[in-house]
């Protein structure tokens, strides 16, 4: 199976989608679009990810590369790429997908 997700950045006003599969051998794959380039190229280079890389932000490949990377420091895409993965590997659970809830950042104006 496949899980998706996609996410819209504030103020550049990106959008990506992020497609997550697990392979037979246990690994992820990440096929990605987006209409930033920088993030397209971040997340098209992440395959294969393993197990180690959705839990181990020291060891995490997520993390280095986005470190390396010249995408912004608030960039959603690791967020992003790692939530896919997380279901794809049973940690978050595909029923909560199915409810149509937003992960979201909000501004508050008090």
């Amino acid at each position: 199976m496949t899980s998706k997700v996609r996410y819209h950045m504030f103020p550049c006003d990106n959008r990506s989608n992020i497609e997550v599969r697990m392979t037979d051998e246990g690994d992820f794959m990440v096929e990605a679009t987006s209409t930033c380039p920088k993030v397209e190229r971040f997340l098209n280079g992440l395959s294969p990810l393993s197990m180690t890389d959705l839990t181990d932000k020291v060891e995490s490949k997520v993390f280095q590369e986005f470190v390396k990377s010249d995408m912004s420091a608030n960039c959603l895409a690791p967020s992003a790429v790692l939530t896919a993965a997380w279901v794809e590997a049973g940690m978050i659970a595909r029923s909560n997908t199915r409810k149509g809830i937003p992960l979201s950042i909000e501004f508050v104006n008090d």
